[in-house]
């Protein structure tokens, strides 16, 4: 009889550890932040909370990655342009960059390209654009040859309004999701306590059959 329960405590405890690293897995999953990916078949484009955008290319022995604020209609932007080896992710200074902006008409406009103290680093001022989906083109040259980065279906338009009623609102919800969340790990926890508790100890009924 001994020998039954300490198997079933084994077993609940090994059930247990199961949980919990399932459990921590999980986490480390929403929570990681990996290094960034240089894949060089397509251009990537991202957005963060913080409405900052970036576009990425790798163009041959370089990657070229250009940064700015998330376009308004009418209103003139300034920007990175950030220009690395590929292999070591140093900064390369030995380039020529352009960039140019085309509208859906097909009409053309540069952005300004100024150097910076950093090695490939590059101070980016856009113009004034109206309103529509642009394509832009970020060109190297070194080397005697002259390599395109070409980012498309870039939309400039009129950001919506949130109103405070809408903050107030996505603010009870992060609220209430961290609250319940935390209610949930909180049972978990002493539901994994209970288990390891119990499939450490002797119950009394077994003890006294066996006696």
């Amino acid at each position: 009889m001994k020998k039954i329960t300490a198997i079933k405590g084994k077993k609940i405890s090994a059930i247990g550890f199961l949980l919990l690293f399932l459990l921590a897995g999980s986490a480390l999953q929403v929570f990681a932040h990996g290094g960034e990916d240089h894949g060089d078949e397509k251009p990537k484009t991202e957005t963060t909370d913080k409405g900052i955008v970036s576009y990425s290319k790798r163009l041959g022995d370089l990657e070229v990655m250009l940064k700015h604020p998330v376009f308004a209609p009418d209103t003139a932007t300034t920007g990175r342009l950030f220009v690395t080896k590929f292999e070591t992710n140093q900064g390369f200074a030995e380039v020529t960059p352009a960039i140019e902006i085309e509208s859906s008409g097909n009409s053309v406009t540069e952005a300004k390209i100024e150097k910076t103290d950093t090695a490939g680093v590059f101070a980016v001022s856009f113009p004034t654009l109206p309103q529509g989906t642009y394509t832009i083109r970020t060109k190297l040259t070194h080397g005697g040859e002259t390599d395109t980065a070409t980012f498309s279906g870039v939309e400039i338009k009129n950001l919506p309004i949130i109103s405070s009623e809408s903050r107030q609102m996505s603010w009870v919800q992060t609220f209430l999701i961290i609250f319940v969340f935390s209610i949930v790990l909180g049972l978990f926890g002493l539901l994994i306590y209970f288990v390891l508790r119990f499939s450490e100890g002797k119950p009394m009924a077994e003890e006294t059959v066996s006696a």
